[in-house]
């Protein structure tokens, strides 16, 4: 007897929340955090969520399938993988961000595409764990992954604490001016801060950091106080405006120094 299949279209599954990790008994127990602190400018992105709501309300997303799950509990589009290390979390990660976003940008023909860094030429000495790239192979976006499990990698707890967000965020932030990126992000699958680089007329640089958006909060667009918007939600919007900035030349020296 057929089961029942539900379809799903490119504003349904941006709307989504993935699916939670399935963690091992046993896993890494040590902190991964670079010995890295960032020392210019710090403030938060004010409007962020906001911004990531109007603009899926004014996207016109078509009408197509490009997923099914079954009506009933289905196995198949849970995470089923046991993880233990970064390794895994990149693979769970790439599954459920990566290949979600990447159907949805191909589907509306937008440029941009998440990607391993290898994937790209370039001479810079260090590897972001996830990168969004454009049809010209260039970075645009440049993320860090850590494990959710261990205390240092937990970003809401610090969020009140400049000077933890400082340490913490200093490893995407070192990649977005080396790579010469307008957006980065660093994640932990459970929580999400998203980043940007501005310069102001007096060509002084600064880091704005978005609230941290968890991986189980989802789209509804009668909340707005705080907006209530998708972790998937916020990468697609980062994804289609970092395809409006070029290549930025932030030479701010020791922007970010080791601790």
């Amino acid at each position: 007897m057929s089961r029942p299949a539900l379809h799903i279209g490119p504003e349904m599954l941006i709307a989504s929340a993935p699916p939670q990790l399935p963690l091992g008994p046993y896993h890494t127990q040590h902190s991964a955090l670079h010995d890295l602190e960032f020392t210019g400018v710090l403030q938060p992105w004010q409007g962020f969520l906001s911004s990531v709501q109007t603009a899926h309300q004014n996207y016109t997303f078509r009408s197509q399938t490009l997923a099914l799950t079954l009506k009933t509990r289905d196995p198949y589009a849970q995470g089923n993988v046991e993880i233990g290390d970064e390794h895994g979390l990149l693979g769970r990660f790439h599954k459920h961000f990566g290949d979600v976003l990447n159907s949805v940008f191909t589907s509306h023909s937008t440029g941009i595409r998440s990607a391993d860094f290898k994937c790209v030429q370039s001479t810079f000495s260090g590897t972001p764990d996830v990168i969004l790239k454009d049809d010209n192979h260039h970075v645009k976006v440049a993320g860090e992954l850590k494990v959710p499990w261990i205390a240092d990698h937990w970003l809401e707890d610090k969020y009140n604490d400049v000077d933890q967000l400082r340490i913490i965020l200093a490893q995407p932030i070192k990649y977005m001016q080396g790579l010469g990126c307008v957006y980065g992000f660093m994640s932990n699958y459970e929580e999400t801060i998203f980043l940007r680089q501005l310069v102001d007329s007096q060509g002084a640089w600064r880091i704005e950091y978005s609230p941290v958006v968890r991986s189980s909060d989802t789209y509804d667009r009668h909340r707005t106080n705080p907006h209530a918007v998708s972790v998937r939600q916020c990468f697609f919007y980062v994804g289609c405006d970092a395809l409006n900035h070029g290549v930025v030349n932030n030479t701010t020296p020791r922007w970010v120094m080791p601790r």
